[in-house]
């Protein structure tokens, strides 16, 4: 997600990822959410929303979600390690852990 520069600093994109992450667990309660990222600031939404860092293994293996790193800078790096690592951080949020670690 990028705010445009007028917008930043206002709380915006943390609103905007919070309103996505709960439409996704409304309409795909069982669904596993994954998120790629090198930003500090992704990192600390993520965490509040209960994301974990895992390792790339434990992404999916579906090409349509590796299809949108085509544009990231760091795709290259991406896949000269097969897909097993990348300068992003990968976070996971998965309802089943939630539910057992309650």
């Amino acid at each position: 997600m990028i705010v445009a520069p007028q917008f930043r600093h206002t709380g915006l994109a943390k609103r905007i990822k919070r309103k996505i992450f709960e439409l996704s667990r409304q309409k795909y309660p069982e669904a596993k959410i994954f998120s790629l990222t090198s930003g500090l600031a992704v990192m600390k939404m993520n965490h509040e929303l209960g994301f974990e860092p895992v390792t790339y293994s434990e992404l999916t293996s579906d090409e349509a979600f590796w299809e949108n790193c085509k544009s990231c800078v760091n795709c290259p790096i991406l896949l000269s390690k097969e897909r097993k690592n990348c300068l992003c951080t990968a976070m996971l949020y998965d309802p089943k852990q939630k539910t057992a670690g309650m």
